[in-house]
């Protein structure tokens, strides 16, 4: 503790000195940490010992642009650990290599986030782990199964989610009400329903994410989604949104709906023309999932959707003998304006009516049920393993080989 005082002093001198503290220190518990962000309060980095540091909680803070508060572990391999997190007002922060460990209570709510980002600016958070819990319940269609909501973002701007593991939660990741949002290369997996669910959202980059094997109950209430948009209850569209090169597969766990954006206010007649989707690009997304919702947009002006595979696993499909709900598909609501279906490997594409200003064009209709017929995975894909995505990597000479359409070879390849 003497050691640390030093430390702090030091780093007070220097802000008295040259204006700024460039902190970078090691803190070894909780305790520290007060004491070390007022000295940091000009920025720097404050590397935080492994083990158990209770919850995280800032609010009404900013450090300067360029100058933000890093938290980050002083030893990789053994992260700090918070059971909870607020960040509320706060601006330009960095959590880098945190575990973020939520442990179910009896009585918490089915909602409950003990991850929150609310009112904030300029966050990162990298290279961590959002690690759920299973809930101890009465129904028992979710007893045993994940519980509580990973990370929470409102009322933000400027926030980059990437290189983080979320697993074990009854859905992944919220954001509303935000914009300037960045989620990249993040493992999503072991969820029970929702992957990543947006609301009112603009600016938005959803970029080479692997989102995989749901942890679902077969008997809840749950409409599982990998990454789901909706409109309900907001006042505003969402916009300018790019959902690129990620890799979505059910693989050994039960279906769900992969790309799913429902636009409630439009379809409910709430709404019209101004809370149609806006600016939203689909592109280059590998799909293996046995649902008919591969790609599905409500109302919506100005959408692209392109080069993207998608294609059934049969090992996640569900009890009912229906070949056609259990293939993915993609599907535009016709009210859509300004559309671009092009370049995907799909069995389907729905909405398509002629409009004059659409376009589809250029893609390749597969299917898995009939040898004899044309695009039969045989003869379109190299086969293997119907879980493992490289199995749908072109076949040598086949109607795909060479043709650029669908996913990029690295997505399926990863």
């Amino acid at each position: 503790m003497r050691h640390l005082g030093a430390m702090i002093l030091t780093a007070l001198l220097l802000a008295a000195g040259n204006g700024r503290a460039d902190a970078d220190m090691t803190l070894n518990g909780p305790g520290d940490l007060a004491g070390a962000l007022e000295a940091a309060k000009d920025g720097g980095v404050l590397r935080l010992a492994g083990g158990d540091w209770g919850g995280l909680s800032l609010q009404k803070t900013s450090w300067p642009d360029g100058q933000p508060l890093v938290l980050t572990a002083a030893d990789p391999s053994d992260p700090p650990r918070f059971s909870s997190m607020g960040l509320s007002g706060v601006h330009n922060v960095v959590l880098d290599g945190i575990l973020f460990d939520y442990t179910f209570t009896p009585g918490d709510a089915r909602h409950y986030r003990p991850f929150r980002i609310s009112g904030s600016e300029g966050i990162v958070v990298r290279n961590g782990v959002f690690d759920g819990d299973v809930a101890q319940d009465d129904d028992p269609s979710l007893d045993g199964f994940p519980a509580g909501f990973g990370l929470s973002v409102t009322g933000s701007s400027d926030v980059t989610l990437e290189d983080n593991i979320i697993r074990g939660f009854a859905r992944g990741l919220l954001v509303s009400r935000s914009r300037g949002i960045t989620i990249q290369r993040n493992d999503v997996h072991d969820i029970r329903s929702d992957g990543m669910d947006f609301a009112q959202v603009q600016q938005v980059l959803i970029q080479g994410n692997h989102i995989h094997d749901f942890a679902r109950s077969a008997t809840s209430k749950d409409h599982a989604d990998m990454i789901q948009f909706w409109t309900n209850r907001t006042d505003a569209p969402s916009e300018d949104i790019q959902i690129r090169g990620n890799l979505l597969n059910s693989g050994r766990g039960l279906f769900t709906q992969s790309i799913f954006m429902r636009n409630e206010q439009v379809d409910r007649g709430r709404a019209g023309p101004e809370m149609f989707y806006r600016n939203v690009t689909i592109e280059g997304n590998f799909i293996l999932n046995a649902h008919l919702h591969g790609i599905t947009v409500g109302q919506a002006t100005g959408l692209s959707i392109l080069n993207n595979t998608v294609v059934q696993n049969p090992t996640s499909k569900g009890e009912k003998d229906n070949t056609a709900l259990w293939t993915p598909q993609i599907r535009v609501t016709p009210e859509s304006t300004n559309v671009r279906v092009m370049g995907n490997v799909v069995s389907k594409i729905v909405g398509a009516e002629d409009q004059r200003d659409w376009t589809v064009a250029d893609n390749l209709f597969v299917q898995g049920r009939t040898r004899m017929e044309p695009g039969f995975y045989g003869a379109v894909f190299v086969g293997g393993d119907p879980v493992n995505p490289a199995s749908f990597l072109p076949k040598p000479g086949g109607p795909l080989d060479g043709t650029g359409i669908g996913a990029p070879l690295m997505v399926l390849a990863r």
